[in-house]
């Protein structure tokens, strides 16, 4: 009898110690503790009672306070490799030691996420088992991390719940769907382009309250905004515009007679004939009163905005750029459709590093003098060093002729101008082409995204402005033969090395004793 309640005793240790690992690990003290641990300590009362006198013995053994010792030492470190990792595990460090801090979110992301006013959900429409979903779940739990309670997702398999689907305006898979109260945010490229920076704007979007109009104007041989199918129409302008979460409305200035007092921006593209007086006098005091314009000039096209742009330092060429387009299997030409990849620094193409087509383009060029008091002129975008503006275009388009001379303006030459009063309270931009934006040309390049980022700027809307996302970048961490050497002793051999030292001085003192 005392000899199975000796062995019951050992069971209610056994019980008492899985009961507290348990415990440790999961964090919660509910039934299955419970049991264990009252049932483990009954055992071992009762073992202990039963057996007092020989468990007196026994602990005045010896041989019994050694084997104690040895226990209460293992279970020590047992109990702290465990308490570590429970500590890891309910708070996990990270660092992020990429040299772009590719796992970290940016300063402006953060930003965003702490101020959400109304909580936000998103949606990645993405097929379960596509390895997507192993791409984007990192991106999407730092988000989580930031945005806490303000800040839900998951992932949606559309075919497995279409009613949501529906109900959020997604057609296909590869879509994320951003949704705060009624507003619904999509993206628009591939999922498989989905970064920090498009997400985050995706937020702002939905997070955002206030209707941002912009006001096209017509009645001057302006592209038709409703034109979606011809090369030259500005279907697609709007549409994209649309998709950013603006508004769209025509503007017939001689009818209109006023700027709409909602207007966030006034756009005039390519007009074919000059405007009234009246008409740029609205404009022009539009603009400076605050408001935002945006200008496509075309070449030859006198639309009688000199007193406009003089305003705000802007000054249009009587030109036509010329560059040297590459061909496949022809070899090198001169065009009138130049690429455009300098982008000096500025808050509207902050980050663009890409290319964007013009096609029959002048110059546009910032002055350092007159205008409005306080204006300041930069340029945005300039053309390539092997291109150049020539002033003598008309003759050379009749003739089909064209060749860098003195009287040209050799590249790069700017062709589009970003002014802005002190402040910030007002703002134009004029560009020397209209077809850049146009069905034919939207689509080409990162034309599209070159619009965008204009009009985000043009409404004060910078931090919708996406930077390129953060990409990998080969790196590798030298080390010298010493470093080596150094990096193997310590990471080998110093713990069996002290684990060895120690127990042969424990050894030596319990010969001694």
């Amino acid at each position: 009898m005392r000899e199975a309640l000796r062995v019951a005793g050992l069971g209610g240790v056994v019980l008492l110690l899985f009961g507290l690992v348990s415990y440790a690990w999961t964090g919660r003290f509910d039934l299955w503790v419970a049991v264990h641990v009252a049932s483990g300590s009954v055992l071992v009362a009762a073992s202990v009672a039963l057996n007092l006198a020989r468990f007196r013995r026994s602990v005045a053994a010896r041989a019994t306070r050694e084997r104690a010792r040895a226990a209460t030492g293992a279970l020590l470190v047992v109990g702290i490799l465990v308490a570590l990792n429970v500590a890891a595990a309910r708070r996990p460090l990270q660092w992020d030691l990429t040299e772009s801090r590719i796992h970290t979110l940016s300063e402006k992301s953060r930003a965003v996420l702490r101020g959400l006013p109304a909580p936000v959900e998103a949606f990645a429409f993405v097929a379960a088992g596509s390895p997507e979903r192993a791409r984007l779940e990192p991106l999407f739990a730092r988000f989580a991390a930031e945005g806490g309670d303000r800040f839900r997702w998951r992932f949606v398999d559309a075919e497995a719940d279409p009613r949501l689907a529906d109900a959020l305006g997604v057609r296909r898979e590869g879509v994320v769907a951003v949704r705060s109260g009624e507003r619904i945010a999509r993206s628009v490229d591939g999922i498989d382009r989905l970064a920090e920076g498009e997400l985050a704007k995706l937020v702002v979007q939905v997070s955002r309250t206030g209707a941002r109009v912009v006001y096209l104007v017509s009645g001057h041989g302006e592209p038709d905004a409703s034109d979606v199918e011809s090369a030259s129409g500005a279907g697609l302008l709007a549409k994209v515009l649309e998709e950013e979460s603006f508004t769209v409305r025509p503007l017939l200035l001689p009818a209109a007679g006023t700027i709409p007092a909602d207007a966030a921006l006034v756009l005039l593209a390519g007009p074919r004939k000059p405007l009234d007086p009246r008409e740029v006098e609205l404009l022009r005091g539009f603009a400076r009163d605050g408001g935002r314009l945006l200008l496509m000039l075309e070449p030859g096209a006198e639309p009688g905005l000199d007193a406009l742009l003089a305003d705000w330092r802007i000054v249009p060429g009587d030109d036509l750029v010329i560059d040297q387009v590459v061909t496949p299997f022809e070899g090198t030409s001169l065009g009138a459709a130049p690429l455009v990849s300098d982008f000096p620094d500025h808050a509207a193409t902050r980050g663009f590093r890409e290319n964007v087509v013009v096609s029959i383009a002048r110059t546009v060029s910032p002055s350092d003098h007159g205008g409005l008091p306080g204006v300041t002129a930069r340029v945005l975008a300039r053309t390539s060093p092997s291109s150049w503006a020539e002033t003598a275009w008309r003759e050379a388009l009749r003739e089909g002729r064209v060749g860098l001379d003195d009287a040209d303006r050799p590249g790069p030459v700017p062709i589009a101008v970003a002014a802005e009063a002190e402040g910030g309270k007002g703002r134009v931009v004029a560009i020397g082409d209209a077809d850049f934006a146009m069905n034919a040309r939207l689509g080409s390049y990162f034309n599209r995204e070159f619009l965008v980022n204009l009009a985000q700027w043009l409404t004060g809307a910078e931090d919708l402005i996406v930077e390129p996302p953060r990409g990998l970048r080969a790196s590798r961490l030298d080390l010298s033969d010493a470093d080596t050497r150094n990096l193997f002793r310590f990471c080998v051999l110093l713990l069996p090395e002290a684990l060895l030292i120690v127990g042969l001085a424990v050894g030596w003192r319990r010969r001694t004793l």
